[in-house]
């Protein structure tokens, strides 16, 4: 089979794909608020959807998590559907990785997104720092 001919193939699988996808929105197989979002779209847009989707689910054991996780991510403006995955993994006291990952996928996902987690939440989870205090003057003053 040529180059051009297996092209043709992946993008009339990838094409078979979303089409499949936007079919189990229409009849509903995804939660309704799943459903609202996939249907405020442009096409476009549900595209790009699809394909973060798709290449999400080929790391996990099974959807379900990711749905879960879904429902909190879709409430942000900005999505990057892996990378916000990532964050709520590391978030979730629940979570384990050997549970809802193929063996290394979250691994990979660590090595892409680790050093970027660690700069967006180092205020958040990073030492704070309180202002200088002293009880040396204070000392006379306790109660104690």
């Amino acid at each position: 089979m040529s180059s051009i001919m297996m092209m043709n193939y992946f993008k009339s699988l990838t094409t078979l794909e979303f089409s499949i996808f936007q079919e189990e929105h229409t009849i509903r197989v995804y939660p309704n608020w799943m459903v609202r979002y996939f249907e405020s779209l442009t096409e476009k847009e549900q595209w790009q959807y699809f394909l973060e989707y798709r290449q999400i689910t080929h790391q996990l054991i099974s959807e379900s998590y990711f749905i879960d996780q879904l429902k909190w991510i879709l409430k942000h403006t900005s999505i990057e559907l892996e990378y916000d995955l990532y964050v709520q993994a590391i978030l979730d006291p629940d979570f384990f990785k050997d549970d809802i990952f193929k063996p290394g996928k979250f691994d990979e996902l660590d090595k892409r997104y680790g050093q970027r987690f660690k700069k967006d939440f180092s205020t958040m989870f990073g030492p704070s720092e309180s202002p200088a205090f002293s009880l040396d003057g204070q000392e006379d003053t306790l109660p104690f």
